[in-house]
Formats: structure tokens, sequence, C-alpha cells
């Protein structure tokens, strides 16, 4: 496939270069990768992203090249440009003259962003392909296994005070910068003290009150400034609105969610009738309190800088960031990761990251091995229908009071009721939609009656009640899978991807990372399981297995 772009080529490499790279031997990877992989298809794959006119581009070959000598050594940008300049086994991968030293770590970055998440998942696409011709997966009856784990983004979680301050400071300083100088003149007649202010730590309750309320105050008239009919005439004409938009929405969703107005004339802590955004000048008769911490959503926003980011707690400690799913198969070849929120349920991005292999590589696995968060009814009958079964353990749900489990209520189905160990039946049964399923439930009269009650039941002012969900019957069936020694088996296989979550946590540098925003976290775990790819391959393919040669060998 010809392309409109011509890439710039190096000149031919001098009888210096070839005299230099001859006297080095073999690296133990970069050599087989060069030798086993084609990286071609990114020219092609790439011509996308120019135009074919003014100044020759590099070769897309050449920077996904790059990107990878930067996964597999867990470098920075600035790193990454000093090993490409001082290492001659990296500039022999990148085919690149010895006295090159043209890379900077700013076009390494502006690259990556050019690129885009999608081009790089194409690129893993593509050397997917290569791996599935060489026979290194894609066998039938191959089973995959999905896990994930935490990804560390290294963020600063502000107070409310702070957070909020963050979010309105990055939006005025986008405007000042970036906006017609018109806009800028108009936004002095906004009073905007108040996202200066700092705190001092001997500051009393009611100043710090004061301080916040004026601050709130403030960002809500300073959002509403974008829609006085006097200056949205004046939005037209600034190219960077977009992205100022983008912190616009940060600045009220922050403000929404850890903000309340007041009446002040009710008492502190009353809600009142409206809440209405302030006008430009402010309105003083609206005072604000900051949203206690439990009354605040789950997915509330915890840093300005990063809003994708999100608070989890794993174990015993609390995280920031996000967590990484890692999909592979049970030889151990990466088919795919995908970057989530950290406070998003694991089985949530399952259904979308299988469907993608099946649409591209037409292959559907024998199973799909997890843990017990990927064994939800919903997450199994979901994957059911593209043809998947799910082997995972059952979460069990013991009754924290120590009374009777739901597993001594026996179902009728033919009655479509539970009898209780006492021999009394369920009386009605109401639908729960956020736990898809049904409550069935037992007559008061006759729970206050019963004498294993204190057993069964301490609730005054209804009878027991009885869970069963929609799932049951798959639940039964995974159940007696996993109990049986075919099962047993399966389960097992399971720990190959723990093998490959420590090569991305710890040895590409997933586990904590200082990139901020999901998507490029995205990329950089894309070229991390691109990498731990590259490896199987070269421990598959080499025979015998590569070591460093220090002396190369001289032939008669």
């Amino acid at each position: 496939m010809s392309t409109h772009v011509r890439y710039k080529v190096f000149d031919q490499l001098s009888f210096a270069d070839v005299l230099v790279y001859s006297k080095l031997p073999p690296h133990p990877f970069w050599s087989h990768v060069a030798d086993k992989i084609d990286f071609s298809f990114a020219d092609r794959l790439c011509a996308v992203l120019y135009t074919g006119r003014g100044q020759h581009p590099y070769a897309p070959s050449l920077k996904l090249r790059i990107h990878l000598v930067k996964a597999y050594y867990d470098l920075s940008d600035r790193q990454t440009e000093e090993k490409i300049i001082g290492d001659l086994f990296i500039k022999r991968f990148l085919d690149l003259p010895v006295d090159f030293f043209g890379f900077d770590h700013s076009t390494i970055g502006l690259d990556r962003s050019r690129m885009g998440e999608a081009m790089f998942r194409a690129c893993h696409l593509y050397i997917l392909a290569q791996m599935y011709h060489y026979g290194l997966w894609g066998d039938r009856g191959e089973e995959w296994i999905i896990d994930s784990f935490s990804t560390n983004a290294h963020i600063t979680r502000p107070g409310t005070y702070r957070l909020i301050q963050q979010a309105f400071l990055r939006t005025l300083q986008h405007l000042r910068k970036t906006a017609p100088k018109p806009l800028v003149n108009a936004l002095a007649s906004l009073p905007l003290d108040a996202v200066g202010i700092r705190l001092r730590l001997s500051a009393s309750t009611a100043e710090r009150m004061l301080a916040f309320s004026k601050l709130v105050g403030q960002a809500y008239g300073f959002l509403q400034w974008f829609r006085h009919p006097d200056i949205e005439p004046m939005l037209a004409g600034w190219e960077q609105y977009p992205r100022s938009q983008e912190l616009q929405a940060t600045l009220l969703r922050i403000l929404e969610e850890n903000s309340r107005s007041i009446d002040p004339d009710a008492g502190s802590g009353t809600m009142s009738d409206t809440d209405a955004e302030p006008e430009a000048e402010g309105a003083v008769d609206i005072q604000y309190v900051i949203v206690p911490s439990h009354a605040r959503t789950k997915d509330c926003i915890v840093s300005a800088v990063d809003p994708e980011a999100r608070a989890a707690r794993k174990g015993s400690k609390i995280f920031v960031g996000y967590k990484t799913q890692n999909l592979c198969t049970s030889s151990g070849v990466i088919l795919n990761t995908r970057t989530i929120p950290a406070n998003e349920h694991d089985q949530e991005a399952t259904a979308g990251m299988t469907a993608e292999i099946q649409h591209f590589f037409r292959m559907t696995p024998a199973a799909l091995l997890g843990d017990a968060a990927y064994g939800h009814g919903k997450h199994r009958a979901q994957l059911a229908q593209q043809g998947i079964q799910v082997v995972a353990p059952l979460q069990t749900y013991e009754n924290p009071t120590g009374l009777f489990p739901s597993s001594l209520f026996t179902y009728d189905a033919d009655r479509d009721v539970y009898i209780c160990p006492n021999g009394q039946q369920s009386v009605r049964k109401t639908y729960n939609a956020k736990l898809e399923g049904h409550q069935y439930l037992f007559d008061k009269h006759t729970c206050m009656s019963c004498p294993v009650r204190m057993q069964c039941t301490r609730s005054k002012a209804s009878g027991r009640r009885v869970f069963r969900s929609d799932y049951v019957s798959s639940y039964e069936y995974a159940r007696t899978y996993n109990d049986s020694i075919e099962g047993q088996t399966e389960l097992q296989k399971r720990y190959t991807v723990e093998r490959k979550n420590h090569e991305l946590k710890n040895n590409c540098g997933l586990g904590y990372t200082n990139f901020r925003g999901r998507t490029r976290n995205q990329i950089i775990g894309l070229c991390a399981a691109m990498i731990v790819n590259l490896k199987h391959t070269v421990r598959k393919l080499v025979d015998p297995k590569p070591g460093f040669i220090r002396r190369p060998q001289m032939t008669d």
C-alpha cells in the first residue's frame, strides 16, 4: 500500500557507522525484536496524520520504536532523549547514525499526542497479528484471562476550599492566556479577589466559612459571566474556547459536588428553596457551605489537575488515580489493556475489551477466567451473548448478623415462594431494580410468633426477607462447575495473569505514573503491553535463549 507522504530518511550509514555497529555484539532483546517484528506497518497506518506537504516528518515506524524503548526502560521523555544519544544498541535498533542526536524530549511528547490512543491501539493489534502469524496465540480452545491492578497517579488530594480554588484558577488563567484582548478586558468588571486568598492556619471557623462562601459565589458568577448577552458574541472568535468549556464544566461539577447554598435567615445547614446561580455581580443574599464528605457522591472529582482520576480503596489503603485492566491469553500474550477510573467496577470494561479482540481477529476463547469481581450474573449474561463462558469464583454473602443465611430457605419454583426452616412460606415479593432481583417477604405476625425468630430476624417492623437474583440459574451452574475437578483446574490457570501484571506494573512503570489524564495513561499502558508481548516473542522464538554476548564471534 503506497502513501502520499514522504518521510524523512537518513543518509546511508557511513563506513565508520558500519564498523562500530559490526563490533557490537547482538543485543539480547533489541536485536531479536528487529529480526522478528516488522514495524513498517506504522508508516502506512499513520499516513493519515500528515498532509504530504511541507517538511518531511520522521517515519512513524521510527517514532513507535522510540516509544517502545521508553516503555522498556521506564524512562521519562528527557531520559529517552539521553538514551538515544548515548546508547549504541538503541541507535542500531533505530537505524540511526552513530553521531545522530536530533531528537528532543518535546518532539517525543508531541508525537505521542499526535498519534493518540487510537493509533497506539492499532499498532498493538498489528503486533498481535504478527505474533498470531508465528503461532504464539490463537489456538483452538485457548482461554483468556482478565485482571486489574491499581495505577497510582501521584496526585495530591487538596481540601475542598483548595480544590475549588485550583479549578477556578485554571479556568481563569486559560482565559487570560488564550482569549482575545476584548474578552480579557471585559473580565476586569468581575470581582475575582477570592481566587487568590490563602487562608492562614490560625484562621477561625467563621473566617473560613466566609472565605469559602465568597469563593463559591464568585466562581458561580464567573461561570454565569460566559452566558451574558454582551459576552457571548466575543466567544465566537476564541479558538481555544472548547478547552475553556471543558474547564468550566470541571469547575461547575466541583462546585456542585462540594458546596451547597443555605438560607442565612433559616440558620446554618438549612437548604434554600432554590439553587439558582448568582448573577455576574454575585448574589450577596446567598451563602454557601461545604457538603460533608459522607454526603458527596462516590464518583466526585478529587483533583482539578486530573479531573478523570478517582479515589478508591485497595485493601486497607486509599489511592488516587486509575486501574489498568489486563486481558491476556493463558499462554501469556496480552490481548488488550484498558485504563479506567479507580472507582469503576472491574467488570464494566470486560465486555468491550473482549469484543474488540473478537471483532478484529474473528476468534472467541473457550472461556474467560477471572477472580470473583468478574463473576457477577449481569456480567456472565452479557459475555454469554458474545459466546464467552465466564469461569470465576462466586462471591459469598454471609449474613453479617449471624442469623439464618438465605441458603437455609428453600425455593418452591411451582408456587414461586420461599419456605423457611420452620415450614412457613413467603406471602409476597417485590422487585429491586438496583439489586436486579426479587425480595421475598414473610408475614410479620407469623415471624413475631415463630419460636426460632431470634435466630432468623430481629426486625420489629416487618418479617424476614429473602433475596433471589435474576441470575440465580447462572450462579447455580457456575457453583456446580467451580466445584468440579475441571473447574478447579481452570481456576488455577488464572494466576498466569499475575505475572503479566507484575511486568506491566513494576517493570514498565504502570504502578506509579506521572502522567495526567486517562488518555495519556492509556497510551503508556498500550506501549507497555507491546513491550511485554515483544519480550514474550523473543522468549518463545529464539533458541537457545538469548544472552548477552560480550565478544562478537570471529569467523575464519
